[in-house]
């Protein structure tokens, strides 16, 4: 005759969680209970014991506090015998489904009449009491929500007291956890922004396979390890210039131990179609057994919404008294562009060799941009990330300042001519280094920031390139030009353009 052995499990952790998913799921575990009888029945409970947790959860947290863990009906245990061997639980049974702190396990072989039996939990998924893998791919499909804690590398010990077939435990959560919230300060950018992913990278292992023969995670020998762990978020928010779990709390399971981290967070705007990196680096952070770290993170882009478009020259800028219908997406036009009878949004006709005085009375003179374009050691990248008006934009172009160019000079180009006064004409060309400079408080950025063409108004080359008028005039042609600085990825130039389009202005740096 076979003895039906039952282990009150109470499973408690140490971990900072706030989780909830959809009371669609919740409806399901409330109708299926596992029924599988067995010679033990093991019943456990999580950490907390909350009988608020009325949602499909496996764990709920408040920043800076502990966690209330709950078991789900995929979870099952490994219980040591009297034979001292290990034996794999059925699916956890749900008795109360308002209070899924507490689950009944049951086994189906094994002996079980002393006292002090191990437990141990292998996550989700897990099919060997002495095995847990770490994922390196960890995905989360909801805000503040950490129902894949069992099949991202979670796992636990206990020890059962009671004989006999009446067993309790209190399961020790043995894996580390972090807690994401970042935040984006710009209340204009933030609404229209998305967090697509997180990348942990550690200058030690953090994920795969371990040995868990010990009750606690070692690396085992043969096998390879990953010292990534990317989290897979569906879209979160970040409209939200504080912490907000309920925003974008984002969770990630690790090995315990201390750690340099350089955390990658992947942004997008789907509006722009713009998606890029902001990196963050944390050192010698402690992530302990059984514990949850929060970390806040402030991604918010460099702005420049204060970067205007001018006809060269011109007293107003391009989209003076129009500013609810200018363009922001490429290739995009509208109406309220400046025309000839826009007096102070028109260009200055002056005639060469005459001088800015208007809008690009600061900007460099066309010798002043050979200096940049010949000795400023240009690097091209579509890596930083930038705003304007609310939307999400990348790349640009870096420059040395004009400190750092010997022989920089007003008066004279690198070739000795001053193409200000002499009548000649200036053509210059160069191709820039990929990617960004190492010393970069030796340069300054300008970002591919487009134009505006005319007589459409159509936006066009945000991201592909930069047009920044000079304040010096080309000779005289009946295209009416000025010399500006043009750049994209595979050449930068001093080139003259017709007056009627929307260009940047800048100053010397």
């Amino acid at each position: 005759m076979k003895q039906l052995t039952q282990f009150a499990a109470c499973a408690v952790a140490a971990l900072s969680v706030v989780a909830c998913s959809s009371e669609d799921t919740a409806q399901q575990d409330n109708a299926k209970q596992n029924t599988t009888k067995g010679v033990a029945t093991f019943d456990g409970s999580q950490p907390g014991d909350d009988t608020r947790a009325l949602t499909r959860t496996t764990a709920t947290y408040t920043l800076g506090g502990d966690a209330k863990v709950f078991w789900t009906l995929a979870d099952k245990i490994f219980v040591q015998d009297d034979a001292n061997t290990f034996h794999q639980s059925g699916a956890a049974n749900l008795y109360n489904p308002s209070n899924k702190a507490k689950a009944t396990f049951s086994l189906a072989s094994g002996s079980f009449t002393l006292n002090n039996r191990e437990v141990r939990y292998t996550g989700e998924n897990g099919t060997d009491a002495n095995t847990v893998t770490i994922a390196t791919t960890q995905t989360q499909t909801t805000a503040n929500d950490f129902s894949h804690l069992g099949t991202s590398g979670d796992c636990g010990t206990a020890t059962a007291t009671g004989s006999n077939g009446n067993y309790t435990f209190t399961l020790n959560h043995k894996a580390s956890y972090l807690c994401f919230v970042p935040r984006c300060m710009n209340t204009d950018l933030g609404p229209n922004i998305k967090l697509t992913k997180i990348k942990v990278t550690a200058d030690q292992p953090i994920a795969g396979k371990y040995d868990f023969s010990t009750g606690s995670l070692a690396q085992k020998a043969g096998e390879t390890y990953s010292n990534t762990v990317t989290l897979n978020t569906s879209d979160f928010s970040l409209n939200t210039t504080t912490s907000s779990l309920a925003t974008n709390g984002a969770y990630m399971v690790v090995a315990p131990g201390t750690y340099n981290f350089t955390i990658t967070y992947t942004i997008k705007d789907p509006a722009t179609n713009v998606e890029g990196d902001i990196v963050k680096t944390i050192a010698s952070y402690n992530c302990q057994e059984g514990k949850i770290n929060d970390i806040t993170a402030n991604l918010t882009p460099e702005d420049y919404s204060s970067l205007k478009y001018y006809m060269w020259d011109a007293q107003s800028h391009y989209w003076l008294g129009h500013e609810g219908v200018q363009p922001y997406l490429n290739k995009a036009s509208a109406s309220g562009y400046p025309t000839a009878t826009d007096v102070n949004r028109y260009y200055n006709s002056a005639h060469y060799p005459a001088q800015a005085t208007n809008s690009c009375a600061n900007c460099p003179n066309v010798n002043e941009i050979a200096w940049y374009v010949d000795r400023g050691n240009p690097h091209f990248e579509r890596v930083t990330l930038w705003s304007m008006r609310g939307h999400l934009y990348i790349g640009g172009l870096w420059l040395l300042h004009r400190n750092n160019i010997p022989g920089f000079s007003s008066v004279k180009a690198p070739d000795g001519i001053d193409y200000v006064h002499s009548n000649t004409d200036m053509s210059l060309m160069k191709t820039p280094t990929q990617g960004k400079p190492t010393n970069l408080s030796d340069y300054f950025f300008l970002p591919s920031a487009g134009y505006y063409g005319n007589p459409e108004g159509r936006f066009d080359g945000i991201t592909y390139g930069g047009w920044y008028w000079s304040r010096s005039t080309y000779m005289d042609t009946p295209f009416v030009e000025s010399y500006l600085l043009h750049f994209r990825s595979t050449n930068l130039n001093v080139i003259r353009y017709q007056r009627l389009y929307g260009f940047n202005t800048w100053t010397a740096q």
